[in-house]
């Protein structure tokens, strides 16, 4: 569950980091393609999302806050999922999802599994939060428990 933490929270790393390095308009356009809010959202949405995904991301690698890092993961997965799934459903004219910023360009039902896989390694790490937790800073740095 270590290593499966480790990729979980790298691959997020990676997509917030690209994305909060590359053009804001870049993100923007992929965001407004998705046709789900609003354009003042859609502004919004493009300068928080990769943030919170790199902030997740790091929490999640390093073990920091780890149970809630998990649970923000689950949720952003389901967030994703429900965005790419209604794109497909649409059939939206989209020729990347837009997730790892220029870096990668996946077509829109690969991603669909690979976020449903992303939900399902992500629900792995939290039944089995104890494996999961394995070299973490939640780990190092707990208090000792008073008797």
């Amino acid at each position: 569950m270590f290593i499966i933490r480790l990729m979980l929270g790298g691959l997020f790393i990676i997509s917030g980091g690209e994305k909060v390095l590359g053009p804001l308009q870049n993100f923007l356009y992929v965001i407004s393609a998705y046709q789900v809010f609003p354009p003042p959202l859609d502004q919004a949405a493009a300068l928080v999302f990769p943030w919170v995904e790199l902030a997740i991301g790091f929490c999640v690698f390093l073990g920091l806050w780890l149970r809630t890092a998990l649970a923000g993961l689950l949720l952003m997965s389901l967030a994703l999922m429900a965005i790419v799934g209604q794109a497909v459903i649409r059939q939206l004219p989209l020729d990347s999802c837009g997730c790892f910023g220029e870096l990668i360009h996946l077509p829109l039902q690969g991603v669909f599994f690979l976020d449903l896989s992303v939900f399902v390694l992500t629900l792995l790490c939290l039944i089995n939060i104890r494996k999961t937790s394995f070299f973490s800073l939640d780990q190092m740095y707990a208090l000792p428990k008073s008797e």
